[in-house]
């Protein structure tokens, strides 16, 4: 697994742990064996789930549903992005219209 893909969503009330524990467990589940649930960070206004895996394009396709279902439950994406565990820059994949940098808070 050569890769860090981040799943980011709105925390700016700084209320989001539950959820994003809870969305943890559910990708566990949906990714077992395929990629691994490192954990989350949380604070600056945005939660982030990290997710390493040797393919992000599938890894996102497979969660995209999961996360997007979130949103039911006031758990906002704002985007997923990945990396090279060797690389600074992260690359958008979802939305795509984002715009700016994607960085961890």
């Amino acid at each position: 697994m050569n890769y860090q893909l981040v799943i980011q969503f709105e925390d700016e009330a700084g209320e989001a742990l539950e959820k994003i524990e809870a969305l943890e467990d559910q990708l566990i589940d949906v990714l077992d064996g395929v990629a691994e649930v490192d954990g989350h960070e949380i604070g600056s206004g945005t939660a982030n789930i990290i997710i390493h895996t040797s393919s992000p394009k599938k890894v996102w396709e497979k969660v995209e549903p999961v996360v997007e279902k979130a949103a039911e439950d006031d758990l906002v994406a704002i985007a997923a992005a990945y990396r090279p565990f060797d690389a600074e820059d992260y690359t958008v994949l979802w939305p795509a219209d984002f715009e700016g940098d994607f960085e961890l808070a």
